[in-house]
């Protein structure tokens, strides 16, 4: 039986006559004489392909290359200098009919290559990872859990697989300000009230903190909340309300020794809001109230005793000197006149004695 195949310039064709691989043929036309003739065809652009190693026996050698990745080397098909194709650990047949076809092996215990555009598209990202560490922040590499160093800020990329699973934690290593909102506590006196707190902290040690905590924030908030429980419910109302520096110092020295032991460290821990029940606030304005209102009856009679002194003593000094008595009542018929711009006073002798001492009149007479 006469046949004639047609393989295009991409494909490889191989013949079998009674299931038995007989011949490989490339490009071309050709013409076959037989029976029971069948064919395998494959397309060379798809640059791995597989074959029974009866059928590889009657490809030629320089039609392709058969390599073995190992367990800790990944491979990269290039053409025309172009990544083609990703290649796992393993044995891998390429065709080699296109010269500009090559394998680039790379051993994932040394450094990732250049990772352009178009080879980060092929290599999967369960094969590497790419992390940037922010200026403020620092990165702990781990591999199979197991911590190998701090990272500076910058790009890091690593292989990773299953013998030695890579991974990078970023930690920000900014100051950062907690608000610990809405605490309702009682005090030692049973006054409920509301407390408002903030805390501002920053991680020290970021190998310390990831060890010992899950997480910083809830950390620092639990250590301050109960710090202030710890505090209320030790004081009465007044010592809360008269002492709020006490309870700020209290509590720096309740939590910031704490953090630092899990490798934070505690700025500031201060007091931002106390609110009491509705009641007591009136309570409170109405002891206030009475309190300014007896400080002020305090102040009116002090000030009304020293006014009775001091017109004491001037009756005395009047009483002792006559004379004074007189000016003052001239003094008073000028404030008088002035008031008014005239007085006329009609006296007798009589009454002149009496306006003024007779030691005045004597001198007068004299003159």
């Amino acid at each position: 039986m006469f046949k004639t195949i047609r393989v295009k310039l991409n494909e490889r064709v191989v013949i079998f006559k009674n299931g038995l691989p007989l011949r490989a043929y490339g490009p071309g036309r050709h013409f076959l004489w037989g029976w029971h003739l069948t064919e395998q065809r494959w397309d060379t652009d798809k640059l791995v392909f597989r074959a029974l190693a009866e059928v590889r026996a009657v490809l030629p050698e320089a039609w392709y290359r058969e390599v073995t990745v190992g367990a800790l080397e990944r491979g990269v098909l290039l053409r025309d200098g172009a990544p083609a194709l990703f290649l796992r650990p393993g044995v891998h047949r390429y065709w080699v009919v296109d010269p500009s076809v090559r394998l680039a092996v790379y051993g994932i215990a040394e450094p990732l290559p250049p990772l352009t555009q178009e080879l980060e598209a092929l290599i999967p990202r369960s094969e590497y990872i790419d992390v940037t560490v922010q200026a403020h922040e620092k990165g702990l590499r781990f591999e199979q859990g197991r911590l190998l160093g701090v990272l500076e800020p910058g790009r890091y990329k690593l292989w990773t697989h299953p013998e030695a699973q890579n991974h990078i934690v970023t930690v920000d290593m900014r100051r950062t300000e907690v608000t610990i909102a809405g605490q309702d506590l009682m005090t030692r006196d049973k006054v409920t009230l509301r407390l408002t707190l903030t805390v501002e902290y920053a991680v020290e040690d970021p190998v310390l903190a990831t060890q010992k905590l899950t997480n910083v924030r809830d950390s620092v908030y639990l250590a301050a909340q109960l710090a202030a429980r710890e505090y209320v419910a030790g004081v009465t109302l007044d010592e809360l309300l008269e002492g709020r520096d006490a309870l700020t110092r209290f509590l720096e020295q309740n939590v910031t020794p704490k953090a630092l032991g899990w490798g934070v460290r505690v700025d500031r821990v201060g007091v931002k809001d106390v609110v009491l029940p509705g009641e007591m606030k009136t309570l409170l304005n109405r002891v206030i109230e009475a309190e300014k209102s007896a400080a002020a009856n305090v102040i009116l009679r002090r000030e009304e005793t020293a006014a009775t002194r001091s017109l004491v003593n001037t009756a005395r000094l009047m009483a002792d000197q006559p004379i004074l008595l007189r000016l003052k009542e001239l003094e008073a018929l000028k404030d008088i006149a002035g008031q008014i711009h005239e007085v006329r006073v009609v006296v007798g002798s009589n009454t002149l004695q009496a306006l003024l001492p007779a030691e005045l009149l004597g001198k007068a007479g004299q003159a």
